[in-house]
């Protein structure tokens, strides 16, 4: 079987604990010749050989430096490529690649054909495991780096709601929404999921407004005729 050299995979790492780590993970990452990511997502990997490098936060340098070495892998000699998957570039991302993650810009720009996702288990599918409850009817928002643009008036008719936070903005946006659903629904903080400092806790409103969160968090609205009685 010839090695593309221009082979892209977008490996999703999970929600953080070593434990989460998929075997087709760790099975893509070994074949690769280049891995990318963040720091935190390189340690996942202890025993990896592969040459390692970070990738920038921001969408346009992250997708240029993975350009750069997908061109440099595919210029490498064909004696470095002579083993099956050789020739590739892993980038590694956090939790699922299929929920608001550096996949979507990389598929749109570097094309379907090119590319091969490794699905993973993520962050919010733990959060709901921790609460008991089921998460096929949650709204989810995307509040990490950005202030949504939903209003309480739109989601105040959802039964649950899943925030992807990881910053002051996200919290702050969060505990003014808490405040216009606090008749209706229960806010849960859940932190640094599958980590040794995981959190998950029932908090208020006023509690949320002055909180310091780690910048893994996921806020969950759960309406209160639908949460489990059991706490966490």
């Amino acid at each position: 079987m010839a090695v593309n050299h221009n082979r892209l995979m977008i490996v999703g790492c999970g929600p953080g604990g070593p434990e989460y780590v998929t075997a087709a993970a760790a099975r893509a990452v070994a074949q690769a010749h280049t891995v990318m990511g963040s720091e935190r997502l390189l340690r996942l990997f202890p025993d990896c050989n592969a040459r390692r490098l970070p990738l920038p936060a921001a969408v346009e340098p992250a997708i240029k430096a993975v350009a750069e070495q997908l061109q440099a892998v595919a210029e490498q000699s064909q004696a470095v490529a002579k083993q099956l998957q050789a020739g590739s570039v892993a980038v590694l991302v956090s939790g699922d690649p299929g929920l608001f993650s550096l996949a979507k810009p990389l598929v749109a720009h570097f094309g379907e054909k090119a590319c091969e996702i490794i699905p993973a288990v993520s962050s919010l599918q733990v959060a709901f495991a921790r609460l008991g409850l089921d998460w096929s009817d949650a709204r989810i928002i995307s509040a990490h780096g950005r202030i949504p643009q939903a209003t309480a008036a739109e989601l105040s008719a959802c039964e649950k709601i899943a925030i992807l936070g990881g910053t002051q903005e996200a919290t702050s946006w969060t505990a003014r929404l808490a405040e216009q659903f606090k008749h209706t629904h229960a806010l849960f903080v859940c932190e640094n999921l599958t980590l040794p400092q995981e959190s998950v806790r029932e908090v208020r409103p006023q509690e949320l407004q002055t909180a310091e969160l780690s910048s893994l968090t996921i806020m969950l609205f759960v309406r209160r005729n639908e949460q489990s009685q059991k706490q966490p």
